[in-house]
């Protein structure tokens, strides 16, 4: 391993990140694993991003070469998972990108059948899941960090996206689809703080995958009353404020229904169903969330003496002595 900062030494380095000696070294020369959270540690101290120690990419965030190393938090979270399946030696499949020059409403249709048929006609009540069961990729759900909604990552052979926790949940599926559709467009991108042009490609994607055009088109929005509105958000499982700009897009009048929009999501659905709060999908990404296997792998290895659980806390956000 190269630093990037003049007159560290292992011991140096091994003080730092609060590692031994000899668990320093044997993970340089290969005979253990670093644990994600080393692995951070590391990129700290060195001053270089936690992507390139994964990927050995110098520049995954799209930095030309000779940019000064910049402490990147997203990145960083972003990243971490990575580090996590690499720790236990697990792999995920690659996601096969789409045809090039595909509208984002032909691809969202191929879509939602893989999807319909991995995890049913209602796959949006547990997107996550869906996504994870019809690509064989990880989702993740970071419950702590800083401000961002959702990325994907694609580091070697392990392909996943990561979702900011929020109780928005309508909020966080939106940007789940998009994230998706970086992947499966080729669109994959830079994971610091890159931004999303409204009219990018991934994005009208996302909107065409929770919010198809024949099912807008086949609703006489002119006598959809507040109640029905609130009733296909929710099944939906999207804002208002996506329903408006989706319908806008589309050039289909809103309906004097939509002047509840204004309200907002939440308030809107609150106001049609007061229980709506205790169902487990208002949850769906308040907590942390990481894919099964990697969990149970996980968990095989602290029982076995393979990792620490350090990586396993930081992901669930609890503390190594409650694992």
């Amino acid at each position: 391993m190269q630093s990037y900062k003049n007159g560290l030494t292992q011991a140096t380095i091994a003080r730092q990140t609060g590692m031994s000696r000899d668990a320093l070294s044997r993970a340089l020369s290969g005979q253990r694993n670093f644990s994600a959270g080393e692995l951070a540690a590391v990129a700290e101290v060195l001053e270089v991003s936690l992507s390139w120690l994964i990927t050995g990419d110098p520049h995954p965030e799209g930095a030309a070469a000779g940019t000064p190393w910049n402490h990147d938090r997203v990145a960083e979270i972003v990243a971490f998972p990575a580090g996590a399946y690499r720790e236990v030696g697990l792999s995920t499949a690659s996601v096969p990108q789409l045809e090039n020059g595909l509208e984002p409403e032909e691809c969202a249709a191929a879509v939602a059948r893989l999807l319909t048929g991995a995890h049913g006609k209602e796959f949006v009540r547990d997107l996550p899941s869906a996504i994870e069961q019809a690509y064989g990729i990880g989702v993740f759900v970071a419950a702590e960090g800083p401000a961002f909604d959702a990325r994907a990552m694609r580091a070697n052979d392990v392909t996943y996206i990561m979702v900011r926790g929020t109780g928005a949940w309508y909020q966080a599926n939106l940007a789940l689809a998009r994230e998706l559709g970086e992947l499966l467009g080729g669109r994959h991108s830079a994971i610091g703080d890159r931004g999303h042009a409204e009219d990018s490609w991934a994005r009208e994607f996302a909107f065409a995958l929770l919010l198809p055009a024949s099912r807008l088109r086949a609703i006489d929005w002119n006598r959809q009353t507040p109640r029905e509105l609130a009733g296909f958000l929710w099944d939906s499982g999207v804002s208002a404020k996506a329903l408006v700009h989706r319908l806008e897009a589309l050039g289909i009048p809103r309906g004097p229904a939509m002047v509840h929009a204004d309200e907002g999501t939440l308030q809107l659905l609150v106001w049609q169903d007061p229980g709506c709060l205790s169902h487990h999908r208002a949850g769906a990404y308040r907590a942390p969330r990481i894919p099964a296997d990697l969990f149970g792998a996980h968990l095989k290895g602290m029982r076995q003496g393979l990792v620490d659980g350090t990586s396993l806390a930081w992901m669930l956000d609890t503390p190594l002595s409650e694992l």
